[in-house]
């Protein structure tokens, strides 16, 4: 609905949006169950809609992750989006993680880069009168450059299905499934929900289901529930926040995220 992502809202709301950014920024995470690169209408998952042509999007973000162990590991990141609008259906884009920091109890602190992961988003099929949503292609890779024991991702393709049921109120959701080195494989599905309050609010429900198993190893799964909300601050900024818990998770520790973004259009 990228409409109301491209509306200016006036200086007052600019402030106090930009004032409630700074106060997160230090506590924002994007610990997405998602293909890199790619735009998204709301927190996590993404949408059909894909960055207008010859326009680029960046999008700075930050992590804050507390995981639930033994050891209190607590996990900060930083990094940016950079997507381009390449046709007026097809988006190129890359997440370039630039900070992961890490510490616990059990080790000293870590500080290194994170992974790169690139992406590409094909929307093939638009809502109208005669089709009732938008279907777009999904496809990725994941580079590992934190160490030798970080596997490789390859999202191999996924669908995401935008369906608009009014202006204000709209429903996001993809399926992709992927390879992991080693024998490995996984698949992520995603579905969020969106409601424009204002032109410049959108308040955000999403959960999320990620399976993977690699050979030798125990299959892991985790289920998440993100509430949040986006601010089309101005028609080139956009601020994005929410709060990501695992309310489920086998073989692997519950993690609480927040996440903190802004998405800047060019």
């Amino acid at each position: 609905m990228r409409e109301f992502t491209m509306r200016s809202i006036g200086l007052p709301r600019l402030i106090i949006c930009s004032l409630l950014l700074l106060a997160l920024i230090f506590s924002g995470a994007f610990n997405a169950y998602a293909v890199g690169g790619i735009s998204n209408s709301k927190v996590v998952v993404p949408s059909a809609e894909t960055v207008p042509k010859k326009q680029i999007e960046a999008e700075p973000f930050f992590s804050f992750e507390f995981v639930d162990d033994r050891d209190n590991t607590f996990r900060f990141g930083g990094g940016v989006r950079l997507t381009v609008g390449v046709l007026d259906n097809l988006e190129l884009g890359a997440n370039i993680n630039y900070l992961n920091h890490e510490n616990s109890d059990l080790i000293d602190q870590v500080n290194d880069f994170g992974d790169i992961e690139a992406g590409v988003k094909f929307r093939f099929l638009d809502q109208g009168e005669n089709v009732p949503f938008s279907l777009a292609y999904q496809g990725g890779v994941s580079i590992p450059t934190s160490g030798e024991n970080t596997p490789w991702f390859i999202e191999l393709g996924g669908l995401i299905l935008t369906k608009n049921f009014t202006e204000q109120f709209s429903m996001d959701t993809d399926f992709v499934f992927g390879l992991v080195e080693n024998d490995g494989w996984n698949f992520i599905s995603n579905l969020g929900f969106g409601y424009f309050v204002v032109p410049w609010f959108q308040a955000v429900i999403e959960g999320a289901y990620a399976y993977e198993d690699i050979d030798g190893e125990d299959s892991t799964q985790v289920v998440n529930i993100t509430p949040g909300f986006t601010s089309p601050v101005t028609d080139w900024l956009t601020i994005i926040i929410g709060v990501t818990t695992d309310v489920y998770a086998d073989n692997t520790e519950k993690e609480v995220v927040i996440t903190t973004a802004f998405t800047f259009l060019f």
